[in-house]
């Protein structure tokens, strides 16, 4: 009988040291931070001393590289920073928070995505546009889907069509595609129909 408590209390801390490594574990976790909308982008800041996205309980902070926490656990969603900001989101609404957490541009939007040729994708009543870095408004909210700038353009997307604007939010390849690519090495993939192929920031197609 005493070998049978034995080892009933044995197996009771077992599972309690168990599920007190378990909850560790998982208490701070890297924030999962791929965008809506949101071109991933595989170079993030290029510096040293770059923070990373962390979820702490239910809120998200960030991490310098020697693991130290460098903003506090306060935000309900975030992106990684790129051109010194990033996205963060209190709430229903996004804003924008520089390396030392302080918020540069007030939590205001729908959605947003991440800076790239100093300018980032908001959304405003269900449209996307672009803002500069001091929270103006670049290019006007008039497109369905929008991904960050490559290369100097951005993929836009206008009902069922695709096409690319510049960074001042002309029309630079017109909007008749059923799928794209952002640029890379001056082309972009595209389809149209049963067409798939490459063009160049022209429009032209690549044979």
């Amino acid at each position: 009988m005493k070998t049978r408590i034995l080892i009933s209390s044995f197996c009771i801390l077992a599972v309690i040291c168990f599920d007190t490594l378990n909850r560790s574990a998982i208490a701070e976790q890297p924030a999962a931070v791929s965008a809506i909308n949101q071109q991933t982008i595989t170079n993030p800041d290029d510096d040293p001393n770059n923070l990373t996205a962390v979820l702490v309980g239910k809120k998200y902070g960030y991490k310098d590289t020697a693991g130290k926490m460098a903003i506090a656990p306060r935000f309900d969603n975030v992106y990684e920073f790129f051109d010194g900001l990033a996205a963060v989101k209190i709430g229903e609404d996004w804003g924008f928070i520089d390396r030392s957490g302080r918020v540069v541009v007030e939590m205001q939007f729908e959605d947003a995505g991440s800076f790239s040729n100093g300018l980032a994708a908001v959304q405003i009543d269900e449209k996307w546009g672009f803002i500069d870095r001091e929270g103006e408004i670049a290019i006007e909210p008039m497109f369905d889907e929008v991904e960050t700038f490559s290369q100097g353009l951005a993929k836009v997307k206008v009902g069922e069509k695709w096409g690319f604007i510049n960074t001042r939010g002309s029309i630079a390849i017109a909007p008749i595609y059923d799928e794209v690519a952002s640029f890379e090495n001056s082309t972009a993939w595209i389809r149209i129909g049963k067409k798939v192929g490459y063009i160049d920031k022209t429009g032209k197609f690549l044979q």
